[in-house]
C-alpha cells in the first residue's frame, strides 16, 4: 500500500472458483453480439436510457451497448457483482467493501433518488466499510466510450473511483499496458477540485509501473458531473463534463484486451482529510446517476 498520500493501485480480489469457471461463458453470453444486419445487440441496455442519447462532449463510438440508469429497487445482478472483502489494512483503521453498503434508491422524486448509493459505515472499532460493484464476467468489452454521471463523496479518508480493469488481470509483465492495465478514470482523493487519472500496469509488485496526471475539475465536490473514457486501438481520450482533460497517444499505454467497468467508494488513510470527521449518513455517500457504454 502506498502511504505517501498518493493513490495506490487497487488490487481486486480474485473471483470465486465458480466465477472463474463461468467467466468465459458469461463474457460470451453477455458481450454485445452482432445480428444479421451487423448491428450490436442491446440486451444490456437499460430500457430507461433515453433513446439516441450520446456522451457529453461526443464520441467516435455510435452504438449504445450497455447502460444502467439505477432506477430499479435493487442492483441489477445480470450486470453487476458487489464485492464482500477486506479492501486494505491500515495503521489506524481497516477498510472493507460490503454489499450492504450498496443500494439503489428507487424513488426518483427524492433527493438523489433513482440513483446508486454507496455509503460509508463503521462496522467495528477501527473498521470502516464502503462498497464496490463490477462488471467482471458480465460485461467485458474491447474498445468503446464509457460515461458515468456521479456525485463524489466528500474527501475525508474516503473517496469515489470510476475505473476499468482487464478481464485477465494486470499480472503480465511486458513493459506496457497493452496486455491489460488498471485504468483509473477518476480517484477523488483530494479536497481540492482536482483528481487523479492513472494507469497501473505490469502487476502490483516489483515490476509495477504507472502513468498518471492530475486533472483540474472545477466544481468537483459540488453536485453531479460526467466522467468519460473514449478507448480506441490507438488513442484514449478522457473527458470531464464533456471537456477533454487528458489524451493518450502512446501505444504502450493503450490496452488491447477486454476490460470491465468498476464503480467503487473507497476508504484509505492516504486520501486527504480524516475519516473520523466523516458523518456516517447520506452526507458521506457516493451517488451514481448512470453508466453508459457505446461502441
Amino acid at each position: 500500500m502506498n502511504t505517501t498520500g498518493s493513490a495506490s493501485p487497487r488490487i481486486l480480489h480474485a473471483p470465486t472458483a465458480l466465477a472463474v469457471a463461468g467467466l468465459l461463458t458469461a463474457a460470451l453470453l453477455c458481450a454485445p453480439a452482432a445480428d444479421a444486419a451487423g448491428t450490436s445487440s442491446t440486451a444490456l441496455v437499460d430500457p430507461s436510457t433515453p433513446a439516441g442519447v450520446r456522451p457529453n462532449g461526443g464520441s467516435s463510438h455510435g452504438t449504445l451497448v450497455f447502460s444502467d440508469e439505477f432506477t430499479g429497487t435493487s442492483l441489477d445482478s445480470s450486470k453487476w457483482s458487489s464485492v464482500d472483502a477486506l479492501r486494505r489494512t491500515g495503521t489506524y483503521f481497516d477498510a472493507y467493501w460490503k454489499p450492504s453498503n450498496v443500494r439503489v434508491n428507487p424513488n426518483p422524486d427524492s433527493v438523489n433518488g433513482g440513483n446508486l448509493w454507496i455509503s460509508l459505515s463503521r462496522p467495528g472499532e477501527d473498521q470502516y466499510a464502503t462498497g464496490e460493484i463490477e462488471g467482471r464476467g458480465k460485461f467485458d468489452f474491447t474498445y468503446g466510450t464509457v460515461e458515468w454521471r456521479a456525485q463524489m463523496p466528500p474527501t475525508d479518508d474516503h473517496f469515489g473511483a470510476l475505473w476499468l480493469m482487464p478481464t485477465g488481470g494486470t499480472g503480465g509483465v511486458d513493459g506496457t499496458a497493452r496486455d491489460g492495465g488498471e485504468y483509473d478514470v477518476i480517484e477523488s482523493t483530494q479536497k481540492a477540485d482536482a483528481y487523479g487519472n492513472t494507469i497501473h500496469y505490469d502487476g502490483y509488485g516489483a515490476d509495477h509501473k504507472a502513468s498518471s496526471v492530475n486533472v483540474s475539475a472545477p466544481g468537483l465536490h459540488s453536485g453531479y458531473h460526467t466522467y468519460a473514457i473514449e478507448w480506441k486501438p490507438a488513442q484514449i481520450i478522457y473527458r470531464y463534463d464533456g471537456g477533454v482533460v487528458h489524451t493518450i497517444n502512446d501505444p504502450a499505454l493503450i490496452s488491447q484486451v477486454p476490460m470491465f467497468p468498476v464503480i467503487s467508494h473507497e476508504a484509505a488513510e492516504w486520501a486527504d482529510g480524516s475519516i473520523y470527521d466523516a458523518p456516517l449518513d447520506y452526507r458521506s455517500n457516493m451517488y451514481v446517476d448512470y453508466i453508459r457504454v457505446w461502441q
